[in-house]
């Protein structure tokens, strides 16, 4: 085996392999669009979500009639050891 195969079996196919997945795992960041960083301006709506908008007193929240009563529904955690 000469030289130039071994620096190819040893040194060169391990690089090659390296640099492939390198390139696989940076992709997503180089064909995405660039982050929200703090202090940049913010240029969308404001969304406000819950996963019970009835707790949070939202009157709207699953009324087909528009009745406009406040929900007695409560949040919390409690627990027994």
């Amino acid at each position: 085996m000469s030289i130039l195969e071994t620096i190819l079996v040893f040194v060169a196919i391990p690089l090659a392999i390296y640099g492939f997945f390198a390139l696989v795992t940076l992709r997503s960041k180089f064909a995405s669009r660039p982050r929200y960083r703090p202090g940049q301006a913010w240029d969308y709506p404001p969304a406000w979500w819950t996963a019970n908008p009835e707790g949070a007193g939202d009157p709207h929240a699953g009324d087909a009639d528009g009745d406009a009563t406040p929900s007695t529904v409560r949040g919390g955690a409690s627990g027994n050891w």
